[in-house]
């Protein structure tokens, strides 16, 4: 059989096991379902397809393709050595939310005259910050957009994103010591 044939074949096969693929990747990923398995899946199957067309073709023609690339799935999830560990979940794992909800005003509640004085400086010392700063208070603790996204979008390594993060919740805090803030 020539290689065309046995790549259309592996083709065949793999489409033919989607399916069952998407429901093992769940299961992998539990709870972090809608976390990680819509970039699990993808990992595994370019893992799989980087081996050799004669591995390929052998998984596919004794049925153990689902089993071989589940295998995989569970693998690059778990340990921390592989390449989805450290694209998707390193930095998750790894760093720790800063003053989580500080940020968060929730106007249906009634809030005394302290509360609003301390959202007017944090807001104002906001407006204050330099265009990265203002950004990354947006993007991060506003609309809760995750590091990794933000590195990604804007070409920034983790690292600075996360140290600028800090040093900037620093500056606002002190901007707004007077009142009770993020103590």
């Amino acid at each position: 059989m020539t290689d065309k044939k046995k790549k259309a074949y592996v083709d065949k096969h793999l489409t033919k096991i989607y399916p069952q693929l998407r429901e093992n990747v769940e299961k992998v990923c539990g709870a972090g379902t809608g976390q990680w398995a819509d970039d699990l899946l993808p990992t595994a199957l370019q893992f799989f397809l980087e081996k050799p067309l004669e591995v390929q073709y052998e998984s596919c023609m004794n049925n153990k393709a689902e089993n071989f690339i589940t295998f995989i799935m569970a693998f690059q999830l778990k340990s921390s050595s592989t390449r989805f560990w450290h694209v998707y979940r390193k930095h998750l794992n790894n760093s720790r939310e800063y003053y989580t909800d500080h940020f968060q005003y929730d106007v249906d509640k009634k809030q005394d005259t302290e509360d609003d004085d301390h959202m007017y400086c944090i807001k104002q010392a906001i407006k204050q910050l330099d265009v990265f700063e203002r950004m990354l208070i947006e993007e991060r603790v506003i609309k809760g957009i995750k590091f990794v996204e933000i590195s990604e979008r804007y070409d920034i390594p983790y690292n600075a994103l996360s140290n600028q993060l800090n040093k900037t919740l620093k500056k606002l805090k002190e901007k707004c010591q007077h009142l009770r803030f993020l103590s």
